[in-house]
């Protein structure tokens, strides 16, 4: 009995090694199973597949990586995850590998990454986590998605909901957003004005109706583009310090053959109008198109905010008054909305040219005042006292063009000429003083 209850017990045993052999095998097999499974998945999955340790170190990247990113295994193996990243995501990545190692669910994020020919992809990515035998997230698993075209085509309709499709200007509804920010800004705070030029080309249907509208199209690019080029940041910051930050000059095409510039910064009528001829003599500049040469023109209408307009929409219209009474005066000019203003600035810019011919004509005169003194009687010093002979006005005092002329930027060129002549006066001077005193 005590033989068959061993033999029994010896049975059993060799039953308990044989059936833990086979789990053994088949927990082998199930995992070997689920590693070709796993290979299998990753190696043929068009995402790239990525598993990392709790420091970002990798530990097994996909064969997408390669044919996306560039980048081959042992390239790969050589550098910490987060290397490759843009350093303006790397924080933003991070945070996500914190917050799914804390909480054990990874969130879907956007960042960009580096290929190895040096351009920036971007990657759709969502990550898992995969925990050790005490529960804890010991490695992620992230799989990324290459978004990069997706998001150009995006960012494309973007643009092209604000730009104009031929000339790639922002468009009518671009343009009124920024006037609105502007007005709005000029609301809070007068200090801070901008202004507002409306082009159109005169007789522009004559160019589609003779030379077809492809030529009228190129021909307005080649406008859109002078116009541009015309337009300088120095043109929209504020003379005399009037404060603030100036935003860079918005040139749009509202439609057609019309054109719009909003210059932050710019409260002077003569300032409006220095830029709108600038914009006249670059627009007339003879045109090659379809073998011929043309000549373009436009009329420019030019409005200020400083009219106290309760809608930023008044201030267009006041530039398109301006503007249809420059066609109605022939074309090929610019008028501003307000008549005083516009009478003010042609005066200034009148006087601007007229400074320039005082130099280059000699038309500045020196008068020496003395300096007496009271006690002795005797002249200590002189002042020198520029005037201007103005060929109709007569001599005329710096307080009525100094101004003028730092603004335009002749005021070095005047002060160089009247340091030189005092300096030739007093030499002059010394060689014929016979007081044996020194001139001072």
């Amino acid at each position: 009995m005590i033989v068959e209850s061993f033999w029994i017990s010896l049975g059993a045993l060799a039953l308990l090694v044989v059936y833990q052999q086979f789990r053994i095998f088949h927990i082998h097999q199930d995992s070997k199973n689920r590693e070709e499974l796993f290979q299998i998945v990753t190696e043929n999955a068009a995402d790239m597949i990525a598993l990392v340790d709790v420091k970002g170190k990798r530990l097994y990247n996909s064969p997408a990586y390669k044919r996306i990113l560039g980048y081959s295994p042992a390239e790969l193996s050589e550098t910490s995850a987060f290397e490759q990243i843009h350093p303006d995501d790397r924080f933003k990545v991070l945070e996500a590998a914190r917050e799914a190692r804390a909480t054990g669910v990874g969130k879907r994020l956007e960042y960009r990454i580096r290929h190895k020919d040096g351009s920036w992809r971007v990657l759709e990515s969502v990550a898992s986590t995969i925990r050790d035998g005490k529960g804890e997230v010991a490695k992620l698993v992230i799989v990324n998605r290459d978004i990069t075209e997706r998001k150009r085509a995006e960012e494309q309709l973007e643009h092209n909901r604000f730009h104009d499709p031929l000339t790639g200007l922002p468009n009518r509804g671009l343009f009124l957003d920024r006037l609105h920010q502007l007005f709005l800004r000029a609301q809070r705070d007068p200090a801070l004005p901008y202004a507002l030029l409306l082009a159109n080309l005169d007789h522009f249907k004559v160019f589609n109706e003779s030379m077809g509208t492809a030529a009228g199209d190129q021909i307005l690019l080649e406008i859109a583009s002078r116009i541009g080029g015309s337009l300088r940041k120095a043109d929209t910051l504020a003379r005399r310090g009037s404060g603030g930050p100036s935003l860079e000059p918005l040139l749009s095409r509202l439609g057609g053959d019309e054109f719009a510039i909003l210059l932050d910064g710019v409260g002077d009528p003569s300032d409006a109008m220095r830029i709108a001829k600038r914009v006249l003599a670059a627009v007339a500049e003879p045109i090659f198109v379809v073998s011929r040469e043309v000549r373009a023109t436009a009329s420019i209408g030019i409005a200020l905010s400083l009219s106290g307009h309760s809608q930023p929409e008044e201030l267009l219209k006041d530039a398109d008054a301006a503007m249809r009474r420059a066609k109605g005066m022939g074309g090929s000019r610019c008028e501003v909305f307000d008549e005083v203003m516009h009478t003010r600035a042609e005066g200034r810019l009148r006087l601007e040219a007229d400074l320039r011919t005082a130099i280059s004509a000699r038309q500045f005169r020196i008068y020496y005042q003395p300096v007496v003194q009271l006690d002795t009687r005797r002249v200590v010093s002189f002042e020198a006292l520029l005037r201007w002979d103005h060929p109709t006005q007569g001599l005329t005092s710096p307080y009525r063009f100094l101004e003028a002329a730092e603004d335009s930027g002749l005021l070095v060129s005047i002060g160089h000429w009247l340091i030189l002549q005092v300096c030739r006066q007093l030499q002059e001077w010394e060689v014929n003083n016979s007081s044996g005193q020194p001139v001072k």
